[in-house]
C-alpha cells in the first residue's frame, strides 16, 4: 500500500539559499568588504552550517585578487564579495587578472533593490555591463527562486574549459526575498 507523503513548505530567505549554494559547492572562505547591500548575505554567511569564513580585505580589488589566487592555488573557485556602486567597480582589474590567467573566480556583487527603488539611482551602476568584457559570464539574479540554479551555473562556468571569472549580482531585495521550499 502506497501513501503519498505531504511535504510541508517553509519560507527561506534568498541569502540563505545563496549561502547554501556556496556550501554545496564546497566554499570554505569568501574575501571581501561588507556593506549595506550585502548585509543579508553577511548574516547568512555568519549562520552557515559549514562555517564559511569571511576574510575582510582593504579593498574589493584585493578581495578579487586574493580569491583569484585562491582559485589558482587550489583549483577550486575562489569567491569574493562587494557591495554596490564603487565597491563592485573595484572588481574589474581582479576579473581581468583571473580572465587572462585562467583562474576560477566567482565575484558576488550587491546591488540596490530592483523591484522597488526608494533611493532612485544613488550608487546604482550597471555592473553586469561593466563586467561582461572581463568575465566568462556576468548576470543579475532577478528572483530568489533562481538562486540555486544560478549559483550552480556560475560555478560550472568558472571551471568549464579555460577556467576564469564569473560575476553574479544579487540585489538586496532578492537576497531578502522569501520563497517557499519543501522541508526534507
Amino acid at each position: 500500500m502506497t501513501q503519498s507523503v505531504k511535504r510541508r513548505k517553509r519560507k527561506v530567505k534568498g541569502s540563505d539559499l545563496f549561502v547554501r549554494g556556496l556550501e554545496e559547492q564546497g566554499v570554505k572562505c569568501i574575501f571581501g568588504i561588507p556593506g549595506e547591500e550585502v548585509l543579508d548575505i553577511m548574516e547568512s554567511i555568519r549562520k552557515s552550517k559549514t562555517k564559511i569564513k569571511f576574510v575582510p580585505t582593504h579593498t574589493e580589488w584585493a578581495a578579487a585578487l586574493m580569491a583569484a589566487n585562491y582559485g589558482r592555488l587550489t583549483g577550486k573557485t575562489g569567491v569574493c564579495l562587494a557591495t554596490c556602486g564603487p565597491g563592485v567597480l573595484n572588481f574589474p582589474n581582479g576579473a581581468g587578472y583571473a580572465f587572462l590567467g585562467g583562474m576560477p573566480l566567482l565575484m558576488v556583487g550587491g546591488q540596490k533593490a530592483i523591484k522597488s527603488r526608494p533611493q532612485a539611482g544613488f550608487q546604482r551602476v550597471d555592473a553586469v555591463a561593466v563586467m561582461k568584457p572581463v568575465t566568462k559570464l556576468a548576470i543579475q539574479i532577478a528572483s530568489a527562486q533562481l538562486i540555486p540554479s544560478m549559483v550552480r551555473e556560475s560555478f560550472r562556468v568558472t571551471q568549464e574549459g579555460k577556467q576564469g571569472p564569473v560575476y553574479l549580482e544579487l540585489p538586496e531585495d532578492i537576497a531578502a526575498e522569501k520563497c517557499e521550499e519543501e522541508e526534507l
